[in-house]
């Protein structure tokens, strides 16, 4: 009996040893909060490239929380910080889902799912103003090549029409007798010119945009050398200049007669929906009126233009317009890769 007795007080003992063990076993463990759900969304999709970005997804117990994403089944990267990530290598007008995984580096993880549809692939627009050139024919201020894909034109800049801004000698002089009742004219006269244009047949869009200069941006169907919205030298606006414009909205700076805005002459002659000339980007520039409507400011693009038919390019083009506003004839710069002038 004292042997029994014994057996089950050391095997109470040893229960109880036990019992009281575990307990305190799991007294000391702590537990790990997971990140807190988070929400992913895109910013930018294009054909070939796509960025999300998410919500940081937030750590109870302050652990340090990196990301790891997923596209289409495939972990493209791991262990990042950053609440963004841009995909490249792209298939255009394709459908991609994928998750973004927070984990906190102790076993805890939250999981937001994402997907998107790459932008459909702009289709390669092919422009040829050759068929344009023969405007310039019979021009005698306008001499121009053809190599390759681009064309040069020369030109001596003077206008085949009357100027109170040519010598009083010359049988184009004529007093002024435009509208404009603060006419004043500038000290300047119209002078023989030797500027030369090297542009593409061949115009498309510029990746990266360029200003117009000071000076020549462009050539009209008669010649004349077309200026940008500003007067020089510190880019001011026409405001004052314009005033100085002769009775067909031209002038002279130093010698070199030039349009600003809207050559009645040409539009008069040709018509207001008409060609007026050229940019040195290759895109074309016409008049004041498309289809019977007036265009305005609101009609174009940041570059004074958009894409449309016209009486050359029955099948569209795009193509800078003069309206009767600041800008007039070019906005933020050429659409196009802009030639070479010299003069």
């Amino acid at each position: 009996m004292k042997k029994n007795q014994l057996f089950k007080i050391l095997s109470t003992l040893f229960i109880a040893t036990t019992i009281l063990y575990s307990c305190n076993s799991d007294d000391n463990k702590v537990s790990n909060s997971s990140p807190a759900d988070f929400i992913v969304s895109n910013t930018i999709l294009n054909e070939n490239t796509a960025t999300i970005v998410w919500t940081a997804a937030t750590d109870a117990d302050g652990d340090t929380v990196n990301y790891t994403i997923n596209l289409d089944g495939t972990e493209l990267t791991s262990g990042i910080s950053a609440l963004t990530y841009s995909f490249t290598g792209l298939t255009a007008a394709t459908d991609f889902t994928g998750t973004v995984v927070a984990s906190d580096g102790k076993g805890g993880s939250a999981t937001a799912a994402f997907s998107f549809t790459s932008a459909t692939a702009t289709p390669s627009v092919n422009y040829d103003i050759t068929s344009i050139l023969s405007k310039f024919d019979g021009i005698d201020a306008v001499s121009y090549s053809v190599s390759g894909n681009t064309v040069t034109f020369i030109t001596t800049d003077l206008p085949n029409h009357t100027s109170p801004y040519w010598d009083t000698s010359n049988p184009l002089y004529e007093a002024y007798n435009g509208t404009n009742s603060n006419w004043n004219q500038n000290p300047n006269s119209i002078g023989e010119q030797n500027i030369t244009f090297t542009m593409t047949l061949t115009p498309s869009e510029a990746a990266i945009k360029s200003s117009t200069p000071l000076g020549p941006i462009g050539i009209s169907r008669n010649g004349i050398v077309f200026f940008n919205q500003y007067a020089g030298p510190n880019n001011q606006a026409l405001t004052n200049e314009i005033d100085s414009f002769d009775q067909w909205l031209g002038h002279p700076a130093g010698t070199q007669y030039h349009y600003h805005i809207e050559p009645t002459f040409l539009t008069e002659s040709f018509g207001k929906d008409t060609f007026l000339g050229l940019l040195s980007d290759g895109f074309p520039v016409y008049g004041p009126e498309e289809n019977g409507t007036t265009i305005t400011n609101a009609d174009l693009d940041d570059y004074h233009g958009h894409n449309s038919a016209t009486l050359d390019f029955p099948e569209g083009i795009y193509h800078y317009h003069i309206t009767n506003e600041d800008p007039y004839l070019n906005g933020n710069g050429f659409f196009g890769t802009a030639g070479t002038i010299t003069n």
